[in-house]
């Protein structure tokens, strides 16, 4: 008499991680809809009452003095961008608590293994599911705050140069870079400190000093450009240009930094000359950004970011690969 063997199902790693982490989906699902919504509110009637206000501002001179009221559409895309820079933060905080230290700590993660899925494949399904959940997420919050930033006919209203982290980032996909590596970097101290709390203060330190240094390295992944003026035109300044080196150029095409000299009158100014002149200098130059940088520097910012998280995520498969034999 034979017997009749039934074959156990084969695991799937993708469902078994979207069970375990449905309650951070609808989370993450609800913040990304709650968000778009706002956008969209601030593109359509925000946007509309503001540039109501613009143009009843620009007949004011003919009209006489009057009060302008230009809603608030500012106040909530401003609050809309502060928002979603600090999203790397909060993937990278849920990365550390939820992602791998508690498998490692608990004990889940091998008896997960016990089941046949591999300790890579654990691995691999924790980190492309939420990889590819916030990248759409991410994606659709920054097209929509460029749709709504663009909205009003006539932004003059206070808001950050393009350079600063909560515009240039939201505007491209470098907040997608940024919180895929905040998600490496979760997982990667997740597994290496196997705790819980103390994963969470080692993430969020980490993740700030890593986004602090490449913001700090971003203006020099693109080629500057260089204007030189003589010493009575003083420094060549753009309107909304990221100034990142300025000093004195010299007879020889060198640049070098200005020497310290304080400036408070016209006879100052003439003694700073003097003492540029004794250094070798024939004017000023100034090293800058101009607005037209800006996708480039997106760009090369994003490939930076990228290339953090495979650094990160390959040294988290070598240290669960170290881990397991």
């Amino acid at each position: 008499m034979s017997t009749l063997t039934v074959p156990s199902p084969r695991p799937r790693p993708a469902r078994w991680v979207f069970r375990l982490h449905r309650w951070a989906l609808y989370v993450w699902a609800a913040l990304v809809l709650t968000a778009s919504a706002l956008l969209l509110w601030a593109a359509g009637p925000l946007a509309d009452r503001a540039t109501r206000g613009w143009h009843r501002m620009l007949e004011c001179p003919r009209q006489g003095p009057c009060s302008v009221d230009v809603g608030f559409y500012y106040t909530v895309f401003d609050l809309l961008s502060y928002a979603m820079i600090i999203l790397p933060f909060l993937v990278a905080a849920w990365a550390a608590v939820a992602l791998t230290a508690p498998g490692t700590e608990s004990g889940s993660a091998p008896s997960a293994w016990l089941q046949g899925i591999t300790p890579a494949r654990w691995l691999t399904a924790r980190l492309a599911l939420p990889a590819a959940v916030i990248t759409a997420g991410t994606t659709l919050l920054v097209i929509l705050h460029r749709y709504a930033g663009a909205a009003p006919e006539d932004r003059r209203g206070p808001g950050p140069e393009w350079w600063m982290p909560r515009a240039f980032y939201t505007n491209g996909p470098a907040l997608a870079a940024a919180c895929l590596t905040a998600l490496a970097a979760g997982a990667l101290t997740g597994l290496l400190v196997r705790r819980t709390l103390p994963s969470l203060g080692i993430t969020l330190a980490a993740t700030t000093l890593l986004f602090t240094g490449v913001h700090r390295l971003m203006p020099h992944l693109w080629p500057l450009v260089t204007k030189v003026n003589d010493f009575q035109h003083g420094y060549a300044v753009r309107p909304g240009a990221l100034e990142v080196v300025h000093g004195i150029a010299t007879r020889g095409g060198g640049r070098v930094p200005a020497p310290e000299c304080t400036v408070d009158s016209a006879k100052a100014l003439a003694a700073c000359e003097r003492l540029y002149a004794r250094h070798g200098g024939t004017g000023y130059f100034t090293q800058y950004h101009p607005a037209s940088h800006y996708w480039p520097l997106q760009l090369t910012t994003t490939a930076l970011l990228l290339l953090l998280t495979a650094l990160l995520t390959a040294a988290t498969f070598a240290v669960l690969r170290r881990r397991t034999g």
